[in-house]
């Protein structure tokens, strides 16, 4: 099964979380208008810190492959699902917790379902939760893993006097302020702010705070609204010497004069007043000297409307006051609402970046082993080309896969770091040197698949023949040979072996003198003698033969592969570039060797 078909089946089960910790109860919830086999799933709502998730998502999963072919045309049509099985959900929000109503799915009995998210997010970020599922369709299974999209807002807690905006995080922390007390603009206002970082403000709105080191820092909140005023409510007077004119009890009234020397306040009179008395008052007093004058009312007689005393006040007179025979209190109020809040704002420890290493020495080759290691021990996950690998939770991963490797280290508290990738590919190993033997002539079979840049070695029994790196060997012993190709562009290696008997009819690889030339292959070289280039032809029954030259000495000089078309053969060598001399051309195929002579003039 293509990747391409399990991403997009599994699509569809994105929130099919097999069970973790207590989220149960989850309500399959889908749309009238879906058919029966069809790909659907719902959407994962954002979430906030601090305030609780709870989300259910629901699902429909295809019975077949078809609704798979209508978005990947390279997925066959009508091929059954038979199971499908979640094995494990990772990188969820720190806080959240998951559960679905089953972990294990036939298509063909069963198609819908659901899974709850819930909990108190802890820490805010876009959380690509990942889901490890085994898909299985006719008898062929494969794991794999995919993503889904979480993404958690900033924490925002509110109390009396203000907003918090963003009240955690991992490393470092920009919180924001929104004042819950707003001025408006009118007078009488006051504010004053301490971040817990060092920093105060005395700001309606002060700027955001950067928290760099972790800790739990206190934010203190203080605001002032005095838009009252100051009320004068009431006038205690306590003792005067003036008395009626009949020598009776005075008719006591007060006056109250602004710093303008304008009356703003003159009660009635209170007959035969007998002290204490109390004047109930209840009018605001500005800044400046206000006066009270206390009367006695006598209603225009002769020596009437005595002056009983005066006092001078302002807006903090508040309290007793003597001046002569008068003795009188005042009651001045002046209320001031403050609001105190407090809140905090937590910064989370960043874990160090995960350094990765090796312990495999170059080359590594296809077919080897790389060890990958890390210097965190705890909080591990690996991945494989953006995907986590199942179980890869310890210090050390071993690879043998080309891609691109990388770890997360997520702590308790939900901070993670992520390491460099680090992409590993493991060079193929270079086809491996066949070769034949042709009367003690070992010859590769295949030059054309040799790297673009290699080297050849030889070996019998083991120990390397020194000096031979030629494509062929002439033997002089038996034994077991084995011919080594090493791609020089990456270093990889691999080797041939052969067991070798030695011919003796055929020293230095070519007949003795008293071997009798074979009319096997009905070999013929013309022109003979001649000045250039020689024609070869004959009949084999094989598809190719190698034709080699020898000079007089039996020194190998060159090699070509001959193609056969119905049984014959013909080719041409060109001699112009070798001395005037006797040479021989030798035809290999069928296991087999004929030669001829050959005089260049």
């Amino acid at each position: 099964m293509s990747r391409n078909l399990l991403l997009l089946l599994l699509f569809s089960f994105t929130t099919v979380l097999s069970a973790q910790n207590g989220c149960p109860g989850c309500i399959v919830s889908l749309p009238d208008s879906l058919s029966a086999d069809t790909i659907y799933l719902g959407e994962a709502p954002n979430g906030q810190v601090g305030v609780y998730y709870d989300s259910d998502l629901s699902f429909r999963m295809p019975k077949t492959t078809t609704p798979v072919n209508a978005t990947d045309p390279d997925t066959p049509p009508g091929l059954t699902i038979s199971q499908i099985t979640i094995l494990s959900v990772s990188n969820l929000p720190p806080g959240l917790s998951w559960q679905a109503n089953q972990t294990q799915f036939n298509p063909a009995q069963q198609t819908d379902g659901c899974g709850k998210l819930c909990g108190v997010p802890l820490i805010p970020g876009l959380y690509n939760v990942e889901v490890i599922v085994e898909a299985q369709i006719f008898v062929l299974s494969q794991t794999t893993a995919f993503t889904f999209p979480v993404l958690i807002l900033p924490g925002t807690s509110v109390t009396d006097g203000f907003t918090l905006e963003n009240n955690s995080g991992c490393g470092s922390v920009t919180a924001s302020f929104l004042n819950n007390v707003p001025s408006g603009g009118q007078d009488g206002y006051s504010y004053f702010w301490d971040f817990g970082n060092g920093n105060q403000s005395v700001n309606e709105n002060p700027v955001p705070q950067i928290y760099t080191e972790p800790g739990v820092y206190e934010i203190q909140y203080e605001a002032q609204i005095d838009t009252f005023g100051y009320l004068l409510t009431e006038v205690v007077v306590e003792s005067v010497a003036c008395n009626d004119v009949l020598n009776g009890a005075p008719d006591l009234r007060v006056e109250i004069w602004d710093p303008n020397g304008v009356r703003i306040m003159d009660t009635p009179h209170i007959q035969n007043a007998q002290t204490p008395v109390v004047f109930t008052l209840n009018i605001f007093i500005g800044p400046g000297n206000y006066l009270l004058r206390v009367m006695d009312e006598d209603s225009g007689l002769e020596g009437g409307d005595d002056e009983c005393g005066t006092v001078n006040f302002t807006q903090n007179s508040n309290g007793f006051f003597a001046s002569g025979s008068l003795e009188a209190s005042l009651t001045i109020i002046h209320p001031v609402d403050t609001i105190l809040s407090v809140d905090t704002v937590i910064v989370y420890e960043q874990p160090e970046t995960p350094v990765l290493s090796s312990m495999s020495e170059f080359p590594f080759c296809a077919g080897d082993t790389l060890l990958l290691l890390t210097d965190e021990l705890d909080g591990l996950q690996w991945y494989q080309d953006s995907l986590p690998i199942l179980g890869a939770d310890s210090a050390s991963l071993r690879v043998v896969d080309n891609g691109s490797y990388w770890v997360i280290r997520t702590t308790p508290d939900g901070c993670s770091a992520t390491s460099e990738v680090a992409d590993v590919a493991f060079p193929p190993l270079p086809v491996s040197p066949v070769f034949q033997n042709f009367d003690n002539l070992l010859t590769l079979y295949d030059p054309g698949s040799l790297p673009d840049i290699y080297q050849l070695r030889w070996f019998r029994d083991g120990v390397l023949i020194s000096g031979v790196s030629d494509q062929d060997y002439c033997v002089d012993a038996s034994g077991s040979y084995t011919l080594e190709v090493t791609d020089l562009s990456s270093g990889c290696a691999s080797t041939y072996s052969l067991e070798v008997s030695y011919n003796p009819n055929f020293p230095g690889c070519m007949p003795t003198a008293t071997a009798e030339p074979s009319a096997l292959f009905h070999l013929a070289a013309f022109p003979n003698p001649t000045s250039g280039v020689v024609n070869i032809q004959g009949t084999i029954q094989a598809r190719e033969a190698r034709l080699r030259l020898y000079n007089a000495q039996g020194q190998w000089l060159a090699a070509q592969t001959v193609p056969a078309s119905g049984g014959l053969f013909s080719t041409a060598m060109d001699l112009s570039s070798y001395p005037a001399g006797l040479y021989w051309l030798a035809i290999q195929a069928e296991g087999r060797t004929e030669q001829v002579k050959v005089l260049k003039q």
